[in-house]
């Protein structure tokens, strides 16, 4: 415990006066100003006075003013230490939330990461929580149907003991969908689907043997040799079920928003269909129907690309022909790629059969690589990307923006390095929250963590390439 002050500001512990001592502070011996105005180091109380003071925590400057113990950084240090930051963790997909605590509610950024999940700030960029997917047990929808909340179950500790935080976001079905591709790595109860062998029309009208896996995001299409996922069908896309009535064990799967027909058959067709349905409401929080009326095999053929199956969505204004990078293929595959007033259509070159199909207005931004003047990639909004290899990839990209922006799409962009979809705080098919926004121009300002760089690369992921869109005026930006 410290007791009397030196005047230089150095702490002195309190002892027991000597006689010779108290006499002096009496009047006698030494003046004022000396050793014997100073109290010694000893055990016990003075003499004649009160207890000691309490110690202090604070530090005093040189002129005697107090400061604090700990700055910011030093004390974010201690506290990222204490979580075992994951430092090569890295953000995935960012959602901008509202936390329920006990303290009440208050907006965190929820990072779904590599090896984690982990929420932020909002307006620091700080690290308040992180749990890595080995710590977690669940994480899942509160109530039935549609709603914003959701649950995130965590251990604490080493022990059994486990914790649940309630949070809520408008896009609770894609933050679940995107949270639900790490369960294999929970703690408890590691969510494995079932997997079922089908048969799949395939776009060359030939037959083929596919293994799918009934999920909680949805059906991830599997390589039987490497085990690898090659294409998931996710349930937020999913608009529901039609039987087909003279296809033994068929049914489509209506897809994408626009009705895009996926044909498959299996003898387990009403099983797999069912368990589709109670994965999607249990872990996903949507409900997927079954249409009434079943559809024949001639209808499948004519409404197979939805909306767009009419001869204005997939005649040709432009062709080019490029080679296709994917992870179906070991080596790349040739395809003419081709605009058309409401879409970017890929035939196979031999048959002239359309492989797939995209709407214009999914067109989220086009990449050049900055290496290989052939290569380039086309972003989608919900999130699919598609890497590409022309001679003649200027005139492609030049022909495809005048495209997607005469069907109405004017946010694409040419850009040079692809977007970092884990430093936009929300979903690329629609515009972010005003506050988010304003948060994102006041980083230009003053970026959280001192990196000027950084923050234009986040208000590039966040803004649309046509401007703000919400007034600013009380920020004195871009007004």
């Amino acid at each position: 415990r410290f007791s009397a002050r030196k005047p230089g500001g150095r702490w002195r512990r309190p002892g027991r006066a000597s006689e010779r001592q108290r006499e002096e502070r009496r009047g006698g011996g030494r003046g004022a100003g000396t050793r014997g105005d100073r109290p010694r180091r000893g055990k016990g109380k003075r003499e004649g006075t009160g207890p000691a003071a309490p110690p202090s925590y604070s530090r005093r400057g040189a002129g005697g003013g107090r400061s604090s113990g700990w700055s910011a950084s030093s004390l974010l240090r201690r506290f990222q230490h204490k979580m075992n930051i994951i430092r090569e963790n890295k953000d995935l997909a960012c959602f901008y939330t509202t936390k329920h605590s006990w303290r009440g509610k208050y907006k965190r950024v929820f990072s779904v990461g590599t090896h984690a999940v982990t929420t932020y700030n909002p307006n620091t960029l700080e690290v308040t929580n992180q749990w890595p997917y080995g710590d977690i047990c669940s994480i899942s929808p509160v109530g039935k149907g549609q709603g914003t909340e959701f649950n995130l179950t965590f251990r604490k500790g080493s022990g059994k003991k486990s914790e649940t935080l309630k949070f809520s976001t408008e896009h609770r079905t894609e933050l679940l969908t995107e949270a639900l591709r790490f369960r294999t790595d929970f703690a408890e109860g590691k969510i494995t689907g079932r997997r079922y062998n089908w048969y799949k029309h395939h776009w060359s009208d030939a037959k083929k043997p596919v293994v799918l896996e009934v999920t909680p995001g949805g059906f991830d299409q599997i390589n039987p040799v490497t085990n690898r996922v090659l294409c998931s069908y996710d349930y937020r896309n999913i608009e529901g079920f039609v039987d087909l009535s003279d296809y033994q064990g068929g049914f489509c799967i209506l897809y994408g928003g626009f009705s895009r027909l996926h044909l498959f058959s299996s003898e387990q067709r009403e099983e797999i269909i069912k368990s589709a349905i109670e994965h999607a409401g249990n872990y996903i929080g949507i409900s997927l129907r079954i249409r009434k009326e079943p559809l024949e095999f001639e209808q499948y053929l004519n409404l197979r690309f939805g909306k767009y199956s009419t001869d204005e969505s997939i005649t040709s204004l432009a062709e080019f022909v490029v080679q296709k990078i994917s992870p179906r293929h070991s080596e790349p595959v040739k395809r003419v790629l081709a605009v058309t007033e409401t879409c970017l259509v890929e035939r196979d070159p031999a048959t002239y059969n359309i492989a797939t199909l995209k709407p214009l207005g999914e067109v989220f931004a086009l990449v050049c690589d900055s290496e290989n003047p052939q290569l380039f990639t086309i972003e989608f909004i919900k999130g699919q990307v598609r890497k590409y290899s022309s001679t003649e990839r200027d005139s492609l990209l030049a022909s495809l923006l005048d495209g997607v922006r005469a069907s109405g799409n004017r946010d694409v962009c040419v850009k040079m390095a692809p977007t970092h979809k884990g430093q936009r705080w929300g979903l690329l098919s629609m515009p972010i929250d005003e506050e988010v926004e304003s948060l994102h121009l006041r980083f230009l300002a003053a970026p959280p963590n001192g990196n000027f760089a950084d923050a234009v690369f986040r208000f590039n992921a966040n803004i649309s390439y046509s401007g703000v869109l919400h007034a600013v005026t009380q920020d004195g930006l871009f007004s």
